[in-house]
């Protein structure tokens, strides 16, 4: 009887979290109020109460189906850290002179003052418009009067009459979530396929029911010969259809956790996506969308924007004819062309696989977005008959289509085809060579397609590894400051990456930085080797002081092995890892180090020489210290020769730096003889 009574009270008391909640806009209550932390996750900034969201069609007559969404939110701000949450951005698309729009927006800050709740609502003044670019404007508001502990809400509707365009359904976040209901009403009409994203399961519930629309016309009865009056006649058709429903609920929903070497959380995030496949109108021919890669690779080529754009070579033939001549090499006609259009037109940061103004203006002004860059060098390598094609690439900020969709893609490089290899090619991009493309474009696969329509996928991630060569030269004296030379060497990603962050900085300012990247060294003599000649190795040099490094403790001194080149923290903190670890490219550290003793001193002990090996050959580190007479010679090499390590063998790399990073802490011992 007790344990049945039990069972009872733990039904009656999550049975609110369970079924659907209808909660009304404004009605916040104090224990909302009240409460200073998420009970499951003390962790978390902020967290979202209640989310509804409610996505249907409505018919107008004369426009056809208009796409409704309907949101209504409500987060709990624990804390100044969680403030962000309290501003919303609302994207808007825009597309030859069809818009979306944003209706019935209100919005409000609670707060507990003097026991009594508050409520500030939200001005038409504080709320923004912003243009993102020729298709997106968004609409943005930051809500006002935040204190720690207050709730923020808002509720708004989205008009869209792009109505084969349902926006993801998202049930996960950054901050935890109470409870997130969600629900999709389509008419027969049009026709969805639909694919859960992430890792945290979420029921669909998929159900039907029967709707109608109702069509009025109207038709003129003509007079007669007589005088007689024309008479208008109206009528109304009512056309039966069937709504198919998702319906989706959960509660106590976890924070998708942050942590190092993710190319996109998004990719991770527990996201309903919806693929239009079809149309399907009474009385007319279905219409059936991208059922493949090939085919959205087709739609793509097909596009005046795009393919159109490839068929265009006149305006670059006198160039081009003072550039190259027809004896050169492949190679050869590769490396000028691909200099001379990186060097001709510089980027403007937009990503499209589209042209915008296309590649002839884009030619003549000297700037233009990636399609027009790398289409531009494309019809360039065609023309000094290079077997040059454009691969079309998801950037790691876009994400990994799970469906064959032109907006799978946002990007375009070229591609070279060679040797039954592919050479790949990134003009938007200063420091890159052939081969090595910057980190924006290494998200697992892209797809070249041809002139002949056909198209293949291939890896977009590096075949070389990214390299870090440093050499330490550092003497001790007797009261344990150091005074040394570094001479650091970089190559393939690295080498494009610290390019790109460093070369346009001061060298006052870069000193600074790399000082305090390095334990607050004293740096003097600094050179930059190689600075812009991006075919040789990027190389940093430098004399160095510090008196941080050594530990005097009566007649013995200790120090690390490595010095401030060693890792001191394991970036992976988990004990379970649910998504990859994304370096972007397999990689290379290698530190040699010699290390002389002051006078008088010899050494008492150093660390063990070792070699640690991950499984399946994805990784080794290695170290080995070796004494000759009064000098320590130091070789610390680390390798993961894989650019993506799966969940499987998280545990594993967990273990491998906590081994690595003990060994590069461990205390080389001096003492006095």
């Amino acid at each position: 009887m007790k344990k049945a009574l039990l069972v009872l009270i733990l039904v009656l008391f999550t049975l609110p979290t369970i079924l659907a909640q209808n909660i009304k806009f404004g009605k916040v209550s104090k224990a909302e109020l009240e409460e200073k932390y998420h009970p499951l996750d003390s962790s978390a900034n902020a967290a979202i109460l209640y989310k509804k969201r409610r996505t249907y069609y409505e018919y107008i007559q004369g426009d056809g189906f208009i796409l409704i969404t309907e949101i209504h939110e409500r987060i709990k701000l624990y804390n100044k850290d969680g403030f962000d949450w309290a501003t919303k951005s609302i994207s808007i698309y825009n597309n030859g002179g069809r818009d979306e729009s944003v209706s019935g927006l209100k919005a409000s800050t609670y707060s507990l003052e003097n026991n009594k709740i508050q409520e500030t609502k939200l001005k038409k003044d504080g709320i923004f418009k912003e243009n993102t670019n020729k298709y997106w404007d968004k609409k943005k508001f930051t809500l006002p009067n935040l204190k720690e502990g207050c709730i923020v809400e808002w509720k708004y509707k989205i008009n869209s009459p792009f109505a084969w365009n349902i926006s993801d359904a998202v049930f996960q976040y950054t901050i935890p979530a109470k409870y997130i209901e969600i629900k999709v009403e389509t008419p027969e009409y049009y026709v969805f396929k639909n694919q859960m994203q992430g890792f945290y399961p979420i029921k669909l519930e998929k159900t039907t029911k029967q709707s109608s629309i109702t069509l009025n016309s109207k038709t003129r009865e003509s007079g007669d010969y007589f005088g007689s009056i024309t008479k208008t006649n109206y009528e109304q058709q009512k056309i039966d259809l069937i709504t198919n429903i998702i319906n989706c609920r959960s509660n106590n929903i976890p924070a998708l956790k942050k942590e190092p070497y993710v190319n996109n959380l998004d990719n991770y995030r527990t996201i309903l996506k919806f693929e239009h496949t079809a149309t399907k109108f009474p009385n007319t021919t279905p219409k059936f969308y991208n059922s493949n890669w090939n085919d959205v690779t087709k739609t793509i080529y097909n596009s005046s924007n795009f393919g159109g754009q490839l068929e265009k070579s006149s305006y670059f033939k006198d160039d081009l004819e003072n550039l190259v001549s027809e004896a050169a090499s492949v190679d050869e006609k590769i490396t000028k062309i691909f200099q001379f259009v990186k060097n001709k037109i510089k980027w403007d940061e937009f990503n499209s696989k589209y042209t915008s103004k296309g590649v002839k203006k884009a030619y003549k002004e000297g700037t233009g977005n990636v399609a027009e860059i790398n289409l531009i060098l494309v019809s360039m390598l065609r023309e000094v008959g290079v077997n040059a094609n454009p691969v079309l690439v998801s950037t790691r900020s876009h994400g990994i289509s799970l469906f064959p969709t032109t907006d799978g893609f946002n990007y375009v490089i070229a591609g070279v085809e060679l040797n039954n290899d592919v050479i790949l090619l990134d003009a938007t991009e200063k420091y890159s060579l052939p081969n090595v493309l910057p980190l924006r474009d290494l998200n697992w696969q892209g797809r070249i397609v041809r002139k002949n329509g056909s198209s293949t996928s291939i890896s977009l991630f590096p075949k070389q590894p990214t390299k870090e060569t440093a050499f330490l030269n550092v003497e001790i004296d007797s009261e344990g400051s150091l005074k040394g030379m570094e001479r650091s060497v970089y190559k393939n990603l690295q080498a494009v990456q610290y390019r790109t962050r460093y070369n346009n900085i001061a060298e006052d300012d870069l000193i600074t930085k790399f000082e305090k990247n390095n334990d607050d060294i004293e740096i003097d003599e600094f050179k930059m080797v190689n600075k812009n000649k991006i075919a040789k190795p990027l190389i940093y040099q430098f004399n160095f002081e510090t008196d941080n490094q050594v530990e005097v403790i009566g007649d013995k001194m200790y120090f690390s092995p490595l010095l401030f080149l060693a890792t001191k923290e394991n970036p992976f903190k988990l004990e379970n890892r649910e998504y990859p670890v994304d370096y972007g490219s397999p990689w290379v550290d290698k530190y040699t180090i010699s290390i002389q003793f002051p006078e008088g001193y010899t050494i008492e002990s150093k660390p063990e020489n070792v070699a640690y090996a991950l499984p399946e050959n994805l990784g080794s580190y290695k170290f080995v210290a070796v004494l000759k007479e009064d000098k320590l010679q130091v070789l610390s090499e680390a390798k993961i020769n894989f650019p993506i390590i799966t969940p499987t063998h998280y545990k594993a790399l967990k273990e491998f730096y906590k081994k690595m990073i003990d060994k590069q802490l461990e205390k080389v011992v001096l003492i006095k003889k």
